[in-house]
């Protein structure tokens, strides 16, 4: 859903980012792997390479979006290395990295992936560099063809950014002969994202990240690379040429890992944790927001009704008697929950004058969102 909000002669066109609605089970058209760690499937059944960093890394209860289970990491003072997963996926070099490989047969050019991030409350520091990336791991010496770093960078370190890089030369031939051979790399050009994801300010809160790497047309510089959080674009680069004409050959690697990633180069300045959710690897675009499935007995077909809006103090809803006791959440733009209540009378209402002047984005498990206007003027 998508609207325009205006308040006297300023007009901003926003999306509607519902709050947390994510599974597995409804995962979306084109994913080809997909984990939200609701179930109890060991790790080294799903990914090929696991480093739990002594227990910092690892499954949890309550840590993942609405106090799902979602996956704990712990720097230690001082710590680089805080563990990861590296997932698999197509034609691969060996049966190490082919190890619990999706669609293991096939050839992948282009690929989206998915990832929800948090810090903990005070998380300082900036950004811990590696977050995440895509592969083309060409050999079993894992030299890389291609590789499409989503990592920190920009003022402080409080953005993510992409720095794609290619070990393959303009000849087409693969220049690269081991793991992160940096000597032998041809950088494409490093760009900010424009969110501060990484800020103290934003700690606390969940941020969706989704990444797009499509290769280049063999002999064209056509490839892509690009990424979003919370489902506003934050860089694109649309001219690369990652492999010249490597893929002409059948018996080259395309696009066959993505690594999630705990590693600070510098090493976090104190204890302190973050946590990921939502790992999907796909073929086609993915989104943020979503709306709700899969909620039994539940049709939608009623609207909230919610009086006034725009509202300045306080909002009620016009609830059937049948569909109380109501339980009703209140969420910014940036998912994140502002208000959780129970209203068990039709003549309940809802204090919202301490909200900041904005847009909020009602729900209810019984009848369809709706957006919220709080303003602190005359109405």
């Amino acid at each position: 859903m998508k609207f325009i909000y205006c308040l006297g002669i300023s007009c901003v066109f926003m999306q509607n980012i519902t709050p947390q609605c994510f599974t597995c089970k409804d995962a979306p058209s084109g994913t080809i792997f997909c984990d939200d760690f609701e179930d109890n499937t060991p790790l080294n059944q799903k990914y090929f390479e696991i480093n739990n960093n002594n227990g910092d890394f690892i499954r949890m209860d309550k840590v993942g979006r609405d106090m799902s289970y979602g996956m704990r990491v712990k720097w230690q003072a001082g710590e680089v290395g805080a563990g990861g997963l590296s997932k698999s996926f197509g034609k691969t070099p060996d049966s190490y990295i082919g190890k619990n490989a999706s669609h293991p047969n096939e050839n992948f050019d282009e690929i989206y992936w998915r990832m929800d991030v948090k810090a903990q409350e005070g998380w300082t520091g900036g950004g811990p560099a590696k977050l995440s990336r895509a592969l083309c791991l060409a050999n079993s010496n894992w030299a890389e063809g291609m590789m499409a770093h989503l990592w920190s960078g920009g003022t402080n370190d409080h953005y993510l950014g992409m720095d794609p890089a290619s070990g393959i030369g303009t000849d087409g031939k693969l220049k690269a002969t081991k793991y992160n051979d940096f000597a032998n790399l041809r950088w494409l050009g490093f760009k900010s994202g424009n969110i501060d994801m990484f800020s103290t300010a934003n700690s606390g809160r969940w941020f969706c990240v989704v990444g797009h790497v499509k290769l280049n047309t063999p002999g064209l510089k056509d490839g892509v690379f690009e990424f979003w959080i919370n489902d506003t674009l934050q860089a694109s680069s649309t001219n690369l040429d990652w492999h010249s004409t490597w893929n002409n050959d059948p018996n080259n690697m395309h696009i066959n890992a993505i690594f999630f990633e705990n590693y600070w180069n510098a090493g976090s300045p104190v204890e302190q944790e973050r946590y990921f959710d939502n790992i999907v690897i796909s073929t086609e675009p993915i989104l943020c927001s979503c709306t709700v499935t899969g909620i039994k007995n539940s049709t939608f077909t009623e609207e909230v009704h919610v009086s006034p809006n725009p509202v300045k103090d306080v909002v009620s809803i016009d609830i059937p008697e049948n569909l109380l006791p109501l339980n009703v959440h209140i969420y910014d733009l940036n998912s994140r929950l502002i208000l959780e209540t129970e209203l068990v009378d039709s003549k309940d209402i809802i204090d919202v004058s301490e909200f900041k002047p904005g847009v909020y984005i009602l729900k209810t498990l019984s009848m369809k969102p709706v957006k919220l206007i709080v303003t602190r003027g005359y109405l």
